[in-house]
């Protein structure tokens, strides 16, 4: 049986308000003067090989403090869900056995499979737009911090108009392991990048689920392989 309880794995955030948004200008003012190099480089598409080389330590703090809210929320999300998981996973050797062994559909074991994977990317993708939040409220920050900092270099002389809409350096963007959310059920593909030709029991079961018009349709062996 499926809990159907919400289990909280919310992080604190990095509240982008007005008292956080005066603090990031106030850095931004304070280190105008020591970042003459980045107003003078900045125009919208440019960026160099590494995107935090020579960024000021409030912007690499930001960074910090986004890995680490992300991390987080992974690992309270994985943890919460384990139970979850391990049906999962479970219940997929069942799928895979009827369907891709034994070429038999098996609409209810199929179902079954497909109402705990629903519940699992449910809690996944909250977790991804929570950690999404965390970066989007940290841009921002990020945001006040460069308007503040061009500021002071228009005031220098260093830089003509405002700060460059398409220039944000040290913009946070999460890494490529928040794009699939099913991967965390695919450890071995979760940081590796995945392998098809040696698809886990969960990782065909997935593609049963995702295909099942397909296999309820095929004939008796047509789906063993």
């Amino acid at each position: 049986m499926i809990s159907k309880t919400r289990i909280n794995v919310r992080v604190r955030r990095l509240n982008a308000g007005l008292l956080s948004s005066a603090r990031a200008r106030w850095h931004g003012r304070r280190d105008a003067a020591g970042l003459r190099e980045f107003p003078r480089k900045a125009t919208p598409g440019q960026q160099p090989a590494d995107a935090t080389a020579g960024l000021p330590p409030y912007i690499l703090g930001l960074h910090a403090r986004v890995r680490r809210g992300t991390a987080r929320l992974r690992s309270r999300t994985l943890r919460a869900h384990r139970a979850l998981r391990v049906r999962i996973e479970a219940e997929s050797v069942r799928v895979v056995n009827q369907y891709q062994v034994r070429g038999e559909p098996a609409p209810a074991a199929l179902a079954r499979f497909g109402r705990m994977v629903g519940e699992w990317r449910s809690a996944a993708a909250e977790c991804r737009q929570q950690a999404q939040q965390l970066a989007d409220d940290a841009n921002q920050l990020i945001a006040c911090y460069w308007d503040a900092a061009w500021a002071g270099g228009q005031a220098a002389g260093l830089v003509d108009g405002a700060r460059p809409a398409g220039r944000l350096p040290g913009e946070i963007a999460l890494d490529r392991t928040w794009d699939h959310i099913d991967d965390s059920l695919l450890t071995d593909r979760w940081y590796a990048g995945g392998n098809a030709a040696a698809a886990s029991a969960v990782a065909r079961a997935l593609h049963i689920l995702d295909h099942q018009a397909a296999y309820d349709g095929a004939p008796s062996g047509a789906g063993e392989g």
